[in-house]
């Protein structure tokens, strides 16, 4: 029977002597063996126990990708604490909330604390004599908590309001580390390094840095995503598998002259999820990474990850499928017709529920079934395609839209590489669509152009009623194209129209 605790992925199959981890967060690469590393991480645990801090304890940390991230994280999760990583760069309102929220018995940062921490926390650095004598000290042996005890808190704000707290079990991270992650994954991770650029308090990224050390495989972490450094790591270090959201495939693309000096020959697997994904961006990664399978993923962090995957009967997954069902996996579409309407899902990668939200918890999850609140629309071959955020539907003049069918249509154009579309307040109509829209590079595209294009195409409610060009789309922490800046920015610009005319 396989250990409990999901630091057990750390000390699997990794020979000691094998390199683990690249770190590219300082000034020059350093590699960490296994050995090292789970070392660091019997350490950290040792140090928490001798805290006072074990099953129950909650450690908070507000980190960047480091290889000291790790350490905190898999040494939190050894001695038993339920580790609660968060955004340190989220603002002061968002982190003295989780702090409060999560009843925080220890915060570990990584040089000092950000605004909004409690003066009342207990606060330790990652770069600090203190936690250099952490990994000098003597290590603890793992703590086996039971299956359904909470590994991790990751919060989300979804769409709106305050962040939740997504209670994730040892068990339930397990189930995709051993079971609900597809075995072509592994295979391409046993090939060669997996390059992580995505923060570590987001579960992409955990994910697949989790997945990548429990087959003994090795990791190159970048402190964050930079699109020239990014393609200097895939070349020099020979990645195999790389994991990411749209924008970062749209930030990739503008780098022709990086990417031209590069040999990505060695990337053999781009998995994009954690954002919808046009067929612009489908075609760039084919262009970019011309050997690399290129496949859309989908999970949320309430429903975890490797719940679709390939045809059990051969028939090829179509470029913008999310993918078929796995048969660990249950999914069902309610609220509309049989073949499109709201995803539900239950399995063992669920969440538990959302900390200290019982009547949310309610709302969003009945008999192990959590409402995914994504529109989804499943084909006659039964792959599955994401339509659009139930709640992210708006009324213009009677009519529903929903952005990303009107994103869809947009990146169709072949002059369009990113594009996020928005509701604007209308007098007349109730609210508009309005567009955002990045170009590929040397295009030249208008604003009438977008808009004929749209109307030629569908219903004249669908068309924007104006668009603005970006150099690059904003992005909130996790590297998605951030939708509440771009709806501030579109009624300050409507607003600004209006008041000139």
């Amino acid at each position: 029977m396989l250990a409990a605790n999901l630091a057990s992925v750390l000390d699997r199959d990794g020979a000691p002597d094998a390199v683990a981890l690249v770190d590219l967060s300082g000034a020059g690469p350093v590699s960490y063996t296994y050995a090292q590393l789970r070392r660091m991480a019997a350490a950290t645990a040792g140090a928490l126990r001798r805290r006072g801090l074990g099953p129950g304890s909650r450690l908070g940390m507000l980190c960047a990708n480091t290889a000291r991230f790790y350490a905190a994280y898999f040494g939190g999760l050894r001695a038993g604490c339920t580790v609660v990583p968060y955004n340190a760069r989220a603002g002061g309102e968002a982190i003295a909330h989780v702090c409060t929220d999560s009843a925080l018995d220890l915060l570990i940062v990584d040089a000092e604390a950000p605004a909004g921490v409690p003066a009342s926390l207990s606060v330790i650095a990652t770069e600090s004599p203190e936690f250099d004598a952490w990994l000098a000290g003597e290590p603890d042996e793992r703590v086996e908590p039971p299956g359904q005890a909470p590994a991790i808190v990751l919060y989300t704000s979804g769409s709106t309001g305050r962040p939740k707290g997504v209670m994730l079990s040892h068990a339930s991270q397990l189930a995709i580390v051993d079971g609900l992650a597809q075995p072509g994954v592994r295979a391409f991770l046993s090939r060669g390094p997996c390059i992580v650029a995505a923060p570590l308090f987001h579960m992409n990224g955990l994910v697949v840095s989790e997945l990548a050390f429990a087959i003994g495989g090795r990791v190159v972490l970048m402190w964050r995503f930079e699109a020239a450094p990014f393609v200097a790591a895939l070349d020099r270090y020979r990645v195999t598998v790389l994991s990411g959201v749209p924008t970062m495939v749209a930030l990739l693309a503008k780098e022709r002259e990086v990417l031209a000096r590069a040999d990505l020959s060695c990337v053999e697997l781009v998995m994009i999820g954690s954002a919808p994904v046009a067929e612009s961006i489908v075609a760039q990664s084919r262009e970019i990474f011309p050997k690399a399978a290129i496949i859309n993923s989908y999970g949320t962090t309430e429903i975890g990850a490797g719940l679709l995957g390939a045809h059990p009967g051969g028939v090829p997954r179509p470029a913008l499928s999310i993918g078929y069902p796995a048969p660990h996996a249950e999914l069902r579409l309610v609220g509309g017709t049989e073949d499109e309407g709201v995803l539900e899902v239950r399995s063992a990668a669920s969440m538990s529920g959302y900390l200290n939200l019982p009547q949310v918890t309610a709302a969003k999850m009945r008999d192990g079934w959590i409402n995914t609140g994504d529109i989804v629309r499943r084909d006659a071959d039964g792959f599955l395609y994401f339509v659009g955020r139930a709640d992210d539907m708006f009324v213009c003049g009677g009519e529903n839209v929903y952005p990303g069918e009107v994103e869809r249509l947009i990146e169709r154009h072949p002059d369009v590489l990113e594009v996020a579309v928005v509701p604007v307040a209308d007098e007349v109509r109730g609210q508009m669509p309005v567009a955002f829209v990045v170009t590929r590079p040397g295009a030249a595209l208008a604003e009438q152009d977008v808009k004929d294009y749209v109307l030629q195409r569908a219903a004249p409610y669908l068309h924007p009623r104006r668009v603005w060009f970006l150099d690059r789309m904003p992005l909130s922490g996790a590297n998605k194209i951030d939708r509440h800046v771009l709806k501030a920015r579109a009624a300050e610009l409507v607003g600004s129209a209006t008041a000139r005319a």
